[in-house]
């Protein structure tokens, strides 16, 4: 009995102490539904609003993937995201230990992005986009949202963690090299 209890509380003592990254979940993509609903409730379908020279908001939406690709398989990319989502689930430990504390934050950013976007397929079948980066007031990249972003920053900080790690692992070994003779 006195084993159970001690199991109990080490995991409500895991789920406290690591409660912020779920927080941090809830608020990212209750951001990225709010802006989403704003531009929905606010904007005309392809209606355009300029804010600076390199930055616009234009509602589209889009039923593929990255830049509108394979437009229309709204079902299967369903099922692709939730399948993605589970296996960085399944790879957070691993990612968390590859990389550090910075891991949390990284597998928190490209899951709530994933969810966001989730969000909209399934309830709206296609996910809203509304960013829309200008150079001298033309469009530069294709249209995207804060999902989009959160998934994107996530894994550029994967990218480089794993560039930074390998080349402090092949300086290291290269020191070890020459050190031997």
């Amino acid at each position: 009995m006195q084993r159970g209890i001690g199991r109990v509380r080490c995991y409500m003592k895991f789920n406290l102490k690591d409660s912020k990254w779920f927080f941090l979940f809830l608020f990212l993509v209750g951001l990225d539904q709010y802006t989403k609903f704003l531009i929905r409730v606010n904007f005309r379908l392809y209606q355009t609003k300029q804010i600076l020279p390199f930055l616009a908001l234009t509602y589209t939406t889009n039923t593929g993937i990255v830049f509108g690709w394979f437009s229309g398989a709204n079902i299967a990319f369903i099922v692709i995201v939730i399948l993605v989502l589970m296996l960085v689930l399944l790879s957070a430990k691993s990612i968390i230990s590859e990389i550090g504390s910075l891991g949390k934050f990284v597998v928190c950013l490209i899951i709530s992005g994933g969810v966001g976007n989730l969000i909209d397929r399934i309830f709206l079948g296609e996910v809203i986009d509304f960013i829309d980066l200008q150079w001298n007031y033309k469009n530069i990249w294709p249209i995207f949202n804060l999902a989009d972003s959160y998934v994107f920053i996530g894994v550029c900080m994967v990218v480089i963690k794993y560039i930074i790690n390998e080349f402090k692992f092949l300086r290291n070994k290269r020191k070890d090299a020459t050190n031997t003779f």
